[in-house]
């Protein structure tokens, strides 16, 4: 595997494993319920008029250095895992259960789930789904990650308010490579593929969030902390 992927699944790790913390906390209601919602509504703000880079340093920037980034790869991660972390602040906002797919270890599943899968389960009658392969086109024709994460919290928003999760893991590495011409045009294609392929129930049981999966998920974060 070159150094590029390596350097992408260990971003996308990175990325998860906060994601995976803030998610626990929140949905779990217990001591650090509070700073969990405080963490995600400053990573909401994040690029808005009177927003800081500091006020989210703990959340984005806390163990980065572990990751041991070459400077032509630094910025470009700390890109996707911001615009990560951001589109997950969205997606939980206000919802009781868990939006984010929990694995805490990147290779852990057999197999992962696109964010064009994540759109498929938004809603499966094609002639109803026009507006979500609009929104999908619109994010593949822009260039830059703001662009992007513009067009992605639209998705994002249709994901919370039909109780459809992420694989944040694959979103993160995803995001990662888009930035790079040569891995950009497979990340899309891969997002078209699992558009269109995806069977009304394929995939896991935890495509919508349910009480059940919510208790699965926590056993099995505790099990591996």
């Amino acid at each position: 595997m070159s150094s590029l992927y390596v350097c992408a699944n260990d971003v996308a790790l990175f990325a998860q494993r906060k994601i995976v913390g803030l998610q626990r906390a929140y949905v779990g209601k217990g001591p650090g319920a509070a700073d969990a919602r405080a963490s995600l509504a400053r990573l909401r703000r994040l690029g808005t008029p009177g927003s800081s880079w500091v006020s989210v340093g703990e959340e984005l920037f806390d163990g980065l250095l572990e990751l041991r980034l070459s400077d032509s790869y630094e910025a470009k991660a700390l890109r996707a895992v911001a615009a990560a972390l951001q589109l997950y602040a969205y997606h939980q906002q206000s919802k009781d259960r868990p939006m984010a797919m929990v694995e805490t270890d990147g290779g852990s599943r057999s197999h992962r789930y696109s964010f064009g899968w994540s759109c498929r389960h938004i809603e499966y009658d094609k002639d109803k789904s026009k507006s979500v392969r609009k929104r999908m086109a619109a994010l593949e024709g822009v260039r830059d990650i703001d662009g992007v994460l513009h067009h992605m919290r639209s998705l994002v928003e249709l994901m919370k308010n039909n109780d459809v999760r992420v694989d944040y893991y694959l979103l993160t590495r995803d995001l990662f490579l888009m930035q790079f011409p040569n891995a950009r045009g497979d990340v899309f294609m891969r997002w078209g593929r699992d558009y269109f392929t995806a069977p009304a129930q394929d995939g896991p049981e935890d495509a919508k969030a349910n009480t059940s999966d919510d208790e699965k998920n926590e056993e099995a974060l505790h099990a591996e902390s």
